[in-house]
């Protein structure tokens, strides 16, 4: 319900009530798994610094998906470079 109320200059606004549902975005990330990060998210994912992922993507290290704007790794992808980069040692 909007109501009007006056301002220090005397004008009168209009509010809108609070009483709206608002979206709580954890509750929609909680019921879909995210299947890809982008190499911010990945850096800390890693435990790594961004240049870091960036460096092992120029290196063919780590794949990203480029059909977006942004590059974004797959999980899949992250589980696979952890499994063989910890296997090899």
């Amino acid at each position: 319900m909007a109501t009007k109320e006056k301002n220090s200059t005397g004008r009168a606004e209009a509010s809108e009530s609070k009483t709206t549902a608002t979206h709580n975005p954890t509750t929609t990330a909680a019921a879909i798994p995210r299947l890809a990060f982008s190499m911010r998210e990945t850096a800390e994912i890693l435990g790594v610094s961004y240049i870091t992922v960036h460096r092992l993507l120029k290196r063919g290290k780590l794949r990203a998906s480029d059909a977006v704007r942004n590059k974004v790794i797959p999980r899949t992808e992250i589980e696979r470079f952890l499994r063989e980069s910890t296997a090899a040692n």
